[in-house]
């Protein structure tokens, strides 16, 4: 019997679904079909429909599905559409903190969009006074007699004792109430921000606990008992229990199905993902192996979630080219989606014959310079996907190649209302939109000082064909962009691992706060399904902020990741270790090699000052088994050991590539391998830290088991 992993990615205007066997990971069968925004049942309607169109297309028995996960626009369009609920708030605290207390969490209506407001009200109880389930009953019900259809219980302290506010909760829950508890939704201290937090899930929880009923009663009538796996804002999935309890997880989650994709299909651990749809292009920087994650905002709203740090161009493949003193002057934002015009890549050729060149607005409210074809009442938008073909860019049988005769009959019409040559045409098109892509990127390399030697472009959407390869020309990188690159999301969906963030407030943290933190993080993963073997836990130490964070993620397949990605020959591995470090093969050095990981470095030589001096520099290179490039560093130490060896040895190697100045010590980044998982220590900030967890993670191993120490001397 086949073993079927199905992942379904909800656009703003397709939701797609594919299957993957898991054996080989081939794609079994994909569809496609409108996002139901609108319909009674939310996108949950839309994303069944296309779950059952897969299912007869891939002649799919239920039982041989092991998994089905999707992406989902519910939370996002709910907040920026309003269709929230008004939220009761009963605020808990007593003594002489009360009045603080009282005014933090008496959260006033919230603007969520230009004209969209979520309505609270608000009660305050004192925890010493009175304090008894009749007295939580009264003041729901005077919430409810206010409107109030969804219950937040907010107390200070609740991070480190919830029983007040988990009272609360079981009273609401008994009267039929939705309700969050403040420390459900963060671990952190800020209780203004929590119960902000809690606000905007709990105004959710109606909406989103009725789609979710829809979507796991439709499953099982179906008879596919697989667990269900939502696509959550940090790129990582969690089960239908986190999704009850915290929907607002999955805000912002847009990017995250084809981040995931390039994480676990594509092997992207060093370089810029470019998500191309048909009006903006979403990219985002992944390095080493990590995408970086921001504080998710609604309007002008800071929240306790975590949100893929993505930046968003206002440029892909639908967008419409504007002239101005008859010259392309630029291409969008206005979209031929948007503007309900069809491509004229795509258009029937004997519909553009009649069609000429015309200025005008595309919709309402829009400037008068755009430029399209028309014929009476038909008007067909002049794209960049038709530059882009027309100029060659688009291989045979993606999703974006159109038909040739219609971009040639097109951009000749064009070219002589510009009194051009078609082809200059097509290429003042394609740099008036994809420079600004390019511009984006040039700021994301900056900004984060990367080199461009190990930098590569991948791009994926249905527009990736169109913007990728020239933006890579633009900037002089290379690119590839992915194979069905249009289900691309959907795949990611299907393949993206299991997360969790705790997060503490901690000044100081002990040994002991770590370890716990980490095992408290690794035992949510667990119950959500995650395999014990592919469960990794990364901590981070903000000491500025005093905080610490637990970042979990683990596999529902313990050996998902081998059958994903195959070992390749060690002459292979040589050769994606020169093109990362740009160099010839040659002069690849092998500076160690524990079984599963290889380091290796080339001695570069860098002229300056006109050439008149030169220096040296020798940059290293992780690369896996499986011939994919996991870690790069400018300058780094190495040690190789045992994992028996244990603690002494790996203080030994900190205590060496520690430095010490005038400002104390500087620690470098360390990173551990040790069997087929490579451990960041990077977010530690004490040799003390480092040796407990490194310690711990040497102790999941055989006495004899090779491990790695790199430590980046430049982080």
């Amino acid at each position: 019997m086949r073993r079927i992993r199905i992942g379904i990615d909800v656009g703003g205007t397709f939701t797609n679904a594919v299957a993957l066997d898991t054996s080989s990971f081939s794609i079994i069968a994909h569809t496609k079909t409108h996002t139901t925004h609108h319909a009674e049942s939310g996108v949950a309607y839309g994303i069944l429909t296309a779950l059952r169109k897969l299912l007869r297309k891939g002649e799919i028995d239920p039982g041989e599905i092991i998994l089905v996960a999707h992406s989902t626009t519910q939370a996002t369009n709910a907040l920026l559409e309003g269709d929230v609920v008004k939220v009761g708030i009963i605020g808990m605290g007593t003594g002489l903190k009360a009045r603080r207390v009282r005014r933090e969490t008496n959260i006033k209506d919230l603007e969520l969009a230009p004209g969209k407001t979520l309505p609270t009200c608000h009660r305050f109880l004192d925890t010493r006074q009175n304090f008894s389930d009749e007295v939580i009953r009264q003041a729901l019900r005077d919430l409810q007699a206010e409107g109030a259809k969804a219950i937040v219980a907010a107390e200070a302290f609740s991070v480190e004792n919830p029983r007040y506010e988990q009272q609360v909760l079981d009273c609401a829950r008994a009267m039929g109430l939705p309700a969050t508890a403040t420390q459900q939704v963060s671990q952190l201290y800020g209780l203004r921000m929590r119960t902000r937090t809690a606000v905007l899930n709990a105004s959710i929880l109606p909406v989103m606990l009725a789609t979710t009923d829809v979507m796991e009663r439709s499953l099982r009538e179906a008879g596919i008992q697989a667990p269900l796996m939502i696509m959550r804002s940090d790129g990582g999935v969690m089960d239908v229990k986190g999704m009850r309890e915290r929907p607002v997880l999955t805000l912002l989650s847009g990017p995250a199905a084809g981040i995931a994709g390039a994480l676990m299909y594509a092997s992207l651990f060093e370089g810029i993902f470019l998500e191309v749809g048909g009006t903006s292009t979403d990219l985002s920087l992944i390095h080493r192996g990590q995408v970086a994650v921001r504080t998710a905002r609604i309007g002008p709203h800071q929240l306790y979630v975590k949100a893929l740090d993505t930046r968003t161009v206002g440029v892909a493949g639908g967008s419409m080219i504007r002239l101005q003193h008859g010259q392309i002057h630029d291409v969008g934002p206005r979209s031929a989606h948007i503007a309900k015009m069809p491509y004229e890549a795509f258009s029937l050729i004997t519909d553009l014959h009649d069609a000429e060149p015309t200025l005008g607005a595309p919709s309402s409210g829009d400037p008068g310079d755009y430029v399209f074809l028309q014929h009476q009442e038909k008007k067909f938008a002049l794209t960049l996907t038709g530059a882009a073909n027309f100029l060659g860019y688009v291989p045979d049988h993606d999703y974006a190649r159109g038909g040739q005769k219609n971009v040639g009959m097109s951009y000749a019409k064009l070219g002589r209302l510009l009194d051009q040559a078609p082809d200059k045409v097509a290429e003042a098109v394609m740099q008036a939109g994809c420079r600004k892509i390019a511009e984006a990127v040039r700021s994301l390399m900056s900004s984060n000082e990367l080199p461009r030697e190990s930098l590569r472009l991948l791009g994926a959407g249905g527009g990736a064909a169109t913007v990728v390869p020239y933006v890579a020309k633009l900037l002089n990188l290379p690119f590839t962009v992915v194979l069905n690159s249009a289900i691309f999301s959907a795949i990611g969906v299907a393949l993206a691992m299991i997360r969790e963030t705790i997060e503490r407030s901690l000044v100081d943290p002990t040994e002991e706060d770590l370890l716990s933190l980490r095992q408290e993080a690794e035992r949510v993963v667990l119950a959500m399904g995650a395999s014990m073997e592919s469960v990794e836990v990364k901590i981070e130490v903000d000491t500025r902020h005093n905080l610490v964070r637990a970042i979990a993620t683990g596999a529902t397949d313990a050996r998902l990741l081998e059958r994903i990605r195959r070992p390749v020959p060690a002459n292979q591995r040589v050769s994606v270790a020169a093109g990362a470090l740009d160099t010839e093969i040659e002069d690849i050095q092998t500076l160690a090699h524990t079984g599963f990981f290889t380091a290796y470095s080339a001695v570069k030589t860098i002229p300056r000052f006109f050439g008149l001096f030169k220096s040296k520099r020798q940059p290293v290179v992780i690369v896996d088994q499986h011939g994919v490039v996991r870690l790069t560093f400018e300058r780094a130490e190495l040690m190789e050991m045992t994992a028996g060896e244990g603690r002494q040895r790996l203080r030994d190697f900190l205590e060496r590539c520690t430095h010490y100045g005038d400002s104390g010590a500087w620690l470098p980044g360390i990173h551990l391998a040790i069997g087929p998982r490579l451990v960041d220590f990077s977010g530690l900030v004490s040799v003390s830290q480092i040796v407990s967890l490194g310690g711990h993670e040497l102790q999941q191993s055989t006495a004899d088991s090779p491990v790695l120490l790199v430590a980046d001397m430049l982080n």
